[in-house]
Order: structure tokens, then C-alpha cells, then sequence
């Protein structure tokens, strides 16, 4: 249950289709005709004329991207030859565009560097924003979630700087888009509203087509596969309209997954061929990587395994020829699949070797990013709370005039100053483990150096940036719609993080303390997940006093369930955990799979299992009995 994948299009258009550096119109609107006419005409002021050649450009950017190129490079010479350094970067940055769309992301990024240091020779803030929103999309692209939240966070801060209602729109769907990679799906939908609600007002189409498809995405990932259908179907309405042809593969894309995901296998398919049509015709490569290996995954669930194999090649040879390790990584797994259900076990065997290389080399980059994504997460936990604080002084001006809140208003802010100082502290500690690892894989024994990555295995689970800011995030919710409870949630808050600082150096605690913490770690859960989800027990009081357990076991069983299993009103996860008479602990939760598996690197189980191997000879059991997923943890007499 540990080998899973998340693999979705792009969830909304890339950044430069509403950077704003260039007149952007629909091509069914543009007089192609008319462009040409000024652009050849040298009677026409020069200006007027690469208006019109950079109009002409973009207005084939989706439907003759070699056309666009060929107009750009146009330009550009015709703006060196004149020494207008502010044309130079505008054709640079369609440069990129056009590289981008054919995955060529190192030739992308030369062109917008190059595009990015002339703006800021002109002291340009407008374009110098567009370009980090389009640096950001092919980070993200690349699976450098940290790198892409950089760059849509600086472009966000000019636009807002200068109050440029479409920037911030698009700087919003960027960053929702983030947050939804991440699995932060509450945080991301709340910027997609967002920008929604800005481009309504002003009525832009093309821009409201992106908010559509986003929100849909978001619905199919939370199991609303109705709603996500009605937003996408408004979505492509739009695209059809603007004649946007690499939008509408983006939507039948999704529209693709979401019908997969609701067993609607034989409409799956067309949509992902209307995809794969017109990113043929596009010659959009990572698009193309994306659609064959969703063919691929679509044939092996329904039981093809011939016909998932072309499907599978296809996706790696797209994927390795522009350079994608994550869909080239996936496409190796495919295959793996394709083969080891095909009964070729030779085959199956190759490949899953080729898919665990990538996905070893991946972990390897990913944890060297996790260390110094600590500190941009500092930076934008700090960012955030500049903003709640402006919310705050607001909300305190009327709490002075009905003179009733302002005590509720002082707890908020201690305790968010209280949780970022623990934060911070857990950061502190993670730098520490940093500077001293190297000292202590050469030097340790074998049994030292396990227990040294179990202890940095327990930090990186105990310190989850996403649980602490999808909890201010509620919190800052419920205080305007319910004080008392707001004021319930703070302490619960306060006992859960002030356990984990206290018990995160002992190897064991009584079964009471680890009980008590639950409790708070369940409220929390509750609050966030309503009716979705609970966690039933089965354990007599006389038992609590009486066994040791490592701390946090039972978080991490809980948080595991809850990452691999889908739940809603009508399907809540429950989670039992109940004291048999051998004196084991059982943790057991019914088999309900998300439609779309998420990727797990088996920390959480793995660090369990080796933290007893560590305190005692009896095993800890995990695996699939009847309907349910078993853990079973041996108790230790206290």
C-alpha cells in the first residue's frame, strides 16, 4: 500500500497566458490579416508595428506554436537592431512561452532570465512579476513545489503593490495551485475563490475559465466528482468559446481523471484522446507524457495489459526525450505494472528496478529541499501572520466598540506567537540534526546510526508545517463564528504541540499520557473533518496505568488511515483501536482506497516497527485482514 501516485495536468493555464506583458486576445478575435498589414507596412510608426507583430504572435501561441516562434525571433531582431531593450524583453518572454509548451524548461528559463535582468534594467515591476509568475509554473512543473511558491509570492507583492486586480487574481490561482499539489485542498480552494470573485466582477472570461477548471480539480480530489463535472463543463464552455486549444486539453485532461475516478472508465477514455488530439497537434510534450501514461494507467485498472503497454512507452520516451524525471518515474511503474499483470516477470522486474532508481533519486533531492524549505516556510508562516495581524487589528476596532471580544482577541495572538515559537524551536532542532549527521554516519554503529534516523523520521512527522497552518486556518474561521469554540480549539491546540515538545525525547510514556494527547489530536481532527471521520476505543481504565508506549505511535496510525483512505458524510472513516487480551495495542480501519492514490514513502509504519525493534523483542504487526487495515502494537509493562 506504500507505492502510490499523484499524477494530474496542470490545474490551470500556464502563467503567461495572463502575465499581461502583451495585448492577449482569443485568436477567434484577433484580425490575423489586419496584424500583418501593420507589422509589414513601413509607413506605420514603429511602435504601432510591434504592437502588432507581438498581438499576431501570442494570438497563434496555442494553435501554430512554430508560427509564434518564428514572429518572436522576428522581433527580437528587429528590436536589437534598434537598441528597444523594453521590445527585447517582451520577445524573450514569448521565447519562453513557446519553449515551455514544448517542455524544453531549461531553454525556457534562459529566455526568461534573460527577459527578467532587462525589465529590471528598465525598473519594469509589471513584467518583472509575469516572468517570476512563469518561472514559478515550470518549478512546479518540475516538482519544486518550494521554488514555485518563491517565485508566485514575489509576484504577488508587486501586484498588490500597485493594485493590479488582474495580477493578484492570477498570482492567487498560482499559488492555489501550490497548495493543492501539496494536499492542501482547503488552502487551495480558498485562493481559487478568490481569484474568481476578481475576475467575475470584471467579467474575464479567459481567466474565469482557469478558476473554473481549478475549483473542478479541487471538488474531484475531495470525492465531489458532481460538482468537479459541473465547474470543468463551464470551464471548457469558455475555452470553446476563446478558441483556447491548449486549455481545452487541459480540461479534458481532468475531465478524464475525474470520470476514472468515478468508474466511468469508457468516457475516461475519450477525454484523455480529445486530450492527447490536440496536444499532438500542439506538440506539447509534457501534455502529451501526461495522456499516455493516464491511457496506460486507464488500460491496466480495466484489465488490458497489451494495450497498456505502448500507452506506458509512450509516456517514458515523451517524458525522458524533455528531460520530466517525475513522469518518466511513473511511466517506469506503469510498465512494472503493465508487465508483472501481463505475467512477464523478467520484464516487470526491469522496470521496477529502472522506477525504484528515479524514485530513490528523488527522495535523495527531495530531502536535501525538505531542510532548506524549513527556513522558506519560517519566511512565509512569517508572511502570513503580517496579514493575520492586519485581520486582527480590524477585528479588534469593533471588539473595542461592543467591548465583549478583546480577551478572546489577546488569546489568539499569544497563542499564534506561542505555536510559531515552537515551530521555530522544531526548525532550530532539524538544523541541528543537519550540521551533525555526516559526524554521525561516519562514527556511529549500526544500531546508533538506525535509531539517529528514527529520531530525525519522528521530528519530520511531528513538525508538519501543512497540519499547523490548516489549523490557524480553521481557527481564524471559527473565531468570527464561534468564540467558545474557537477558544476550545486553541487549547486543544496548545496540550497537542505542547505534548510533542514535551515527550519528544522519551522512548516511552504510560498509555494515559498517550491517550490524553489523542483526545486533542482527534478534536482537532473533528473540528476540520466533521462528521468524515472518528476514532472509537476499546480500552478499560485499569489498563491505562499499566503499559508503556513510544510517543506518537498512535498519531502516526491515525494520520497514515487518514492519508490513504477516502472519507466523506455518507462513508465516514472510522478508526478502532482497542486492548486485546495479549496486551496488544490493535489499530485497525476499513479498506476504503482513494480513488487517487497518494504517494507515500512508508515513514510513518517503517519508523514504528524500527523504534520497537529498538525497546523489545516482540514484533509489530501491520498488513490487510478481511476488509481492514491491521496494525497491531505490543504493549510494554510500566
Amino acid at each position: 500500500m506504500f507505492f502510490r501516485f499523484l499524477a494530474r495536468p496542470a490545474l490551470c493555464l500556464p502563467a503567461f497566458l495572463l502575465a499581461g506583458l502583451c495585448p492577449f486576445v482569443a485568436p477567434a478575435q484577433v484580425n490575423t490579416d489586419s496584424l500583418w498589414q501593420v507589422w509589414i507596412d513601413p509607413v506605420q510608426p514603429d511602435t504601432h508595428r510591434l504592437n502588432a507583430l507581438q498581438a499576431l504572435a501570442w494570438s497563434f501561441l496555442y494553435s501554430r506554436p512554430d508560427s509564434t516562434a518564428t514572429l518572436a525571433a522576428r522581433q527580437l531582431e528587429f528590436s536589437l537592431e534598434h537598441g528597444w531593450k523594453k521590445w527585447q524583453a517582451k520577445a524573450y518572454n514569448t521565447l519562453g512561452a513557446t519553449r515551455q509548451l514544448r517542455g524544453d524548461y531549461a531553454g525556457a528559463v534562459d529566455d526568461y532570465m534573460r527577459s527578467l535582468a532587462l525589465f529590471r534594467e528598465l525598473g519594469n515591476r509589471m513584467g518583472q512579476s509575469s516572468i517570476f509568475n512563469n518561472l514559478g509554473l515550470i518549478h512546479r512543473n518540475q516538482g519544486d513545489l518550494t521554488g514555485a511558491l518563491d517565485y508566485y509570492l514575489e509576484s504577488l507583492r508587486i501586484v498588490e503593490s500597485v493594485r493590479d486586480t488582474d495580477g493578484i487574481a492570477t498570482s492567487y490561482n498560482n499559488i492555489g495551485t501550490v497548495y493543492s499539489d501539496q494536499g492542501n485542498y482547503l488552502r487551495a480552494l480558498e485562493y481559487f475563490n478568490k481569484a474568481l470573485d476578481i475576475q467575475e466582477r470584471k467579467n474575464d472570461r479567459t481567466a474565469m475559465a482557469i478558476a473554473y477548471n481549478n475549483i473542478g480539480s479541487i471538488y474531484n480530489q475531495q470525492g465531489e466528482y458532481l460538482l468537479a463535472s459541473d465547474y470543468y463543463a463551464r470551464s471548457l464552455a469558455i475555452r470553446h468559446e476563446t478558441n483556447d486549444r491548449l486549455g481545452m486539453a487541459i480540461v479534458y485532461g481532468n475531465m478524464g481523471l475525474n470520470a476514472k475516478d468515478s468508474g466511468k472508465f469508457a468516457d475516461a477514455r475519450t477525454y484523455y484522446r480529445k486530450a492527447m488530439a490536440i496536444q499532438e497537434e500542439l506538440a506539447e510534450k509534457p501534455g502529451l507524457a501526461s495522456s499516455s501514461y493516464f491511457l496506460g494507467d486507464l488500460a491496466i485498472e480495466e484489465g488490458h495489459f497489451a494495450e497498456a503497454i505502448p500507452w506506458c512507452r509512450k509516456s517514458l520516451e515523451t517524458s525522458r526525450e524533455i528531460g520530466a524525471v517525475r513522469l518518466e518515474r511513473n511511466a517506469c511503474h506503469c510498465l512494472y505494472r503493465a508487465y508483472k499483470s501481463h505475467r512477464q516477470p523478467g520484464e516487470a522486474l526491469t522496470w521496477y528496478e529502472q522506477y525504484k532508481r528515479l524514485d530513490d533519486s528523488m527522495q535523495v533531492d527531495e530531502t536535501a529541499r525538505r531542510l532548506e524549505q524549513m527556513e522558506f516556510n519560517w519566511a512565509i508562516a512569517t508572511d502570513s501572520l503580517a496579514r493575520e495581524e492586519d485581520r486582527l487589528r480590524m477585528a479588534l476596532a469593533y471588539q473595542e466598540e461592543v467591548r465583549g471580544k478583546s480577551r478572546l482577541a489577546n488569546i489568539l495572538i499569544i497563542s499564534i506567537l506561542v505555536i510559531l515559537v515552537l515551530a521555530l524551536a522544531f526548525r532550530r532542532k532539524m538544523v541541528h540534526f543537519r550540521r551533525h549527521s555526516q559526524f554521525f554516519q561516519d562514527r556511529a554503529e549500526l544500531l546508533e546510526k538506525q535509531h539517529l534516523l528514527n529520531e530525525i523520521a519522528l521530528l519530520r512527522t511531528q513538525v508538519n508545517p501543512h497540519f499547523l497552518f490548516n489549523s490557524l486556518s480553521i481557527l481564524s474561521s471559527l473565531v468570527r463564528v464561534d468564540p467558545d469554540l474557537s477558544e476550545k480549539f486553541i487549547d486543544q491546540l496548545s496540550r497537542s504541540y505542547r505534548y510533542i515538545l514535551e515527550q519528544k525525547e522519551q522512548e516511552l510514556v504510560l498509555l494515559r499520557t498517550e491517550m490524553d494527547f489523542i483526545q486533542s489530536y482527534i478534536f482537532l481532527l473533528k473540528i476540520r473533518f466533521e462528521k468524515k471521520f472518528d476514532v472509537r476505543f476499546d480500552i478499560r481504565e485499569t489498563d491505562l496505568d499499566r503499559y508503556r508506549i513510544p510517543p506518537l505511535t498512535l498519531q502516526l496510525l491515525i494520520e497514515n488511515a487518514m492519508k490513504h483512505n477516502r472519507m466523506s458524510v455518507k462513508e465516514p472513516l472510522i478508526v478502532d483501536i482497542r486492548l486485546t487480551g495479549e496486551a496488544v495495542l490493535e489499530v485497525r480501519n476499513p479498506l476504503q482506497p482513494r480513488h487517487t492514490a497518494a504517494h507515500s514513502t512508508g515513514i510513518g509504519l517503517q519508523n514504528i516497527i524500527t523504534r520497537y525493534a529498538l525497546l523489545t523483542e516482540k514484533p509489530v504487526w501491520a498488513g490487510e485482514r478481511e476488509d481492514f487495515f491491521v496494525v497491531e502494537i505490543p504493549l510494554i509493562e510500566a
